[in-house]
């Protein structure tokens, strides 16, 4: 059986990403963060559970690219910033203003997500699975991201 070209989790990695940038919004209060770029992610629905669902969606046609870059930009088409931006506004100073929502660990994962779709596009199947079981474990504000989806993913139950 052929494995598919985009791996389920990279997919889930994207959009959760997505959804915690979405608190950008908080951001803008303190002139920390480019309502130009940024403005269609802060629309997502403050509620968790109904922006994951609003991201399944985009994760099941990001699903069907034909390269990770192409996932990658069946979110960024619609949300209007990339992976890149992303990992950019992680690392703004201005997430310190607002406690337990993005910074330098949800930077870290981004750059790995980054990492994981260069794996994935060079057709590196070590790379791509290291990576993958590496993102899972990394720490964001208040878990791991394995934890993260798997509340995630609960609450669509």
């Amino acid at each position: 059986m052929e494995t598919p070209p985009i791996p389920p989790e990279y997919v889930e990695f994207i959009a959760l990403l997505y959804h915690e940038g979405r608190n950008v919004s908080r951001l803008f209060r303190h002139n920390a963060a480019s309502k130009k770029t940024f403005t269609d992610l802060a629309g997502l629905s403050p509620d968790e559970a109904k922006a994951w669902d609003r991201l399944i969606t985009l994760q099941q046609k990001a699903a069907t690219a034909a390269s990770a870059g192409a996932a990658q930009e069946v979110f960024k088409e619609t949300l209007g910033c990339s992976v890149t931006d992303l990992a950019n506004l992680f690392g703004s100073d201005g997430w310190h203003r607002v406690p337990n929502l993005g910074g330098t660990r949800w930077a870290a994962i981004a750059k790995s997500v980054q990492a994981l779709g260069d794996a994935i596009d060079q057709k590196d199947e070590a790379a791509t699975g290291k990576l993958i079981e590496e993102i899972r474990l990394m720490h964001h504000n208040t878990g791991t991201v394995k934890d993260k989806l798997a509340k995630l993913k609960a609450k669509r139950r």
